[in-house]
């Protein structure tokens, strides 16, 4: 089984300096193999600094990661599953899933991971799972404040995966389980 930690929008330090301590505790105590990070880091080296060591990443580059050396899509395999991730500034209108889905289509992946809106969604869109971390760090779309933070975990075996969503107003912490099956050599995922 791998386990894979997915987060982005952090914003560090323009909107943010730090992500939420449950969330800190929880990855400074968990074993990832892997790390698929959607971009908006602002400036990595604070990033990692406002979090525990992480394991090898894969980073895309955001719209505020200005002079990033990351492409703007990756392909990951793990197992039978093709991950895309990106960013998700391509997508207009913002978060358009019909255009996520085509572009997932297009690179033959049966896993988008996409960041941008900042809102945590996991959705099963015509047979391809959708996955948003939303932000770590409860970065707000403006310069100030904070949202809701999120991020999520894989667990992968083979051809299952179950996804792992972790949320907090900053006053209660919810959990979500979900598991979803590659079910045919087209890629195709179900519930």
């Amino acid at each position: 089984m791998k386990h894979v930690l997915v987060f982005g929008d952090t914003h560090i330090p323009t909107r943010r300096d730090t992500i939420p301590v449950e969330f800190y505790n929880h990855i400074e105590n968990t074993n990832y193999d892997l790390a698929l990070i959607t971009g908006d880091l602002v400036r990595e080296q604070d990033m990692r600094a406002a979090l525990p060591p992480l394991p090898r990443c894969h980073i895309v580059t955001g719209n505020m990661d200005h002079g990033s050396e990351y492409s703007f899509h990756e392909i990951v395999a793990i197992d039978d599953f093709r991950i895309l991730l990106i960013h998700g500034t391509q997508l207009r209108p913002r978060g358009n899933l019909e255009q996520l889905w085509e572009i997932t289509m297009g690179v033959r992946a049966n896993i988008a991971v996409h960041g941008h809106t900042h809102k945590s969604e996991v959705m099963l869109y015509k047979g391809r799972l959708l996955l948003n971390p939303g932000t770590l760090s409860g970065a707000t779309g403006g310069w100030s404040g904070r949202t809701d933070a999120s991020f999520i975990e894989l667990e992968i075996t083979k051809r299952q995966v179950e996804v792992v969503l972790h949320l907090t107003d900053w006053h209660l912490e919810k959990v979500s389980r979900m598991t979803y099956s590659l079910t045919d050599s087209n890629g195709m995922i179900s519930c």
